[in-house]
C-alpha cells in the first residue's frame, strides 16, 4: 500500500520570532521549503501536522506539499519539537528537483 502524504500550507509574509509566535498561537506551525529555487515560510494546521507525523513513513518518504493551491514534492528536512509538551514548534521542508 502506497501512502501520499500531503501538507496543505499557506504562504506566510513575516519572519521572526514574533511572527512565528503568532503562528503557534493561532494553532499553527510555522514551516520553510527551501532547495531548488527559492526559498518560502510557510504556515501549516498543528492538528493536521500531528495527523501526517504519527505514521513513520512521513520522515522517509517523497511528501506533496500544496501552497496556495500549487503542489510542489519535498521531504521532511527537519522537525523541532517542544521539549514537555505534545506540541511541533517548527517544520522544515527540502524541494526535490524533477
Amino acid at each position: 500500500m502506497s501512502n501520499v502524504f500531503e501538507f496543505v500550507a499557506e504562504h506566510r509574509n513575516g519572519a521572526g520570532k514574533s511572527e512565528a509566535r503568532r503562528i503557534r498561537r493561532a494553532g499553527g506551525v510555522p514551516a520553510i521549503i527551501y532547495g531548488h529555487g527559492e526559498p518560502q515560510m510557510l504556515s501549516l494546521s498543528h492538528n493536521e501536522v500531528l495527523k501526517h507525523l504519527s505514521h513513520d513513513e512521513v520522515y522517509s518518504a517523497v511528501l506533496n506539499v500544496t501552497v496556495d493551491g500549487k503542489t510542489e514534492k519535498a521531504i521532511l528536512k527537519g522537525v523541532q519539537r517542544h521539549p514537555a509538551k505534545p506540541r511541533v514548534i517548527h517544520l522544515d521542508f527540502l524541494r526535490v528537483a524533477n
